[in-house]
């Protein structure tokens, strides 16, 4: 299945519950914002490998739209809404949709936690595929929209690995 065609299977079973649809509204807009007060109690109440987590997220974070705002300098794909002219289950900008800013941050978390082997990944990791296919759901994102974001997300979380090191190799010898 293709890129399209998969986005309208996702999208397909919008519009069916409104109990399913207000839940991936939900999912949508704000689990991101809980997923970042989840982070900041558990770099100040939990182990040392969820500090770990938290510090190398919030390197990465701002490497990861530093690499977004490059993307579409050459990308610059329109939001499915745009292509197919519907309205989406949320409103959204109709600005550039690869790669897709919430999956790229979210990967950036569920990722840090993962690298330190933390045993909140596999719950940070769900969290991260259940925005990714939310924002499939309510029309604003293309599947490869979200896959981008995850490799974007690892991408500038490696960046931010490599510059950490660098910062200890360089301060902290």
């Amino acid at each position: 299945m293709d890129n399209i065609g998969l986005f309208f299977l996702i999208f397909g079973f919008s519009n069916h519950s409104q109990t399913l649809d207000n839940l991936m509204v939900f999912i949508t807009h704000y689990l991101i914002y809980l997923t970042f007060l989840l982070m900041f109690i558990l770099g100040f109440k939990g182990k040392i490998k969820e500090k770990k987590a938290l510090l190398l997220a919030v390197l990465a974070i701002p490497i990861a739209i530093l690499l977004i705002k490059v993307i579409h300098i050459f990308i610059n794909e329109p939001r499915p809404f745009v292509n197919y002219h519907f309205s989406p289950l949320t409103g959204s900008a109709a600005n550039a949709s690869f790669p897709s800013r919430h999956a790229t941050i979210m990967a950036v978390i569920a990722f840090a936690y993962t690298y330190f082997k933390s045993k909140w990944s596999p719950f940070f990791l769900s969290l991260m595929i259940l925005v990714g296919i939310s924002r499939i759901y309510v029309g604003v994102h293309f599947p490869i929209d979200i896959l981008g974001g995850f490799v974007v997300g690892i991408t500038s979380l490696a960046i931010a690995i490599y510059v950490k090191k660098l910062l200890n190799f360089c301060f902290f010898r």
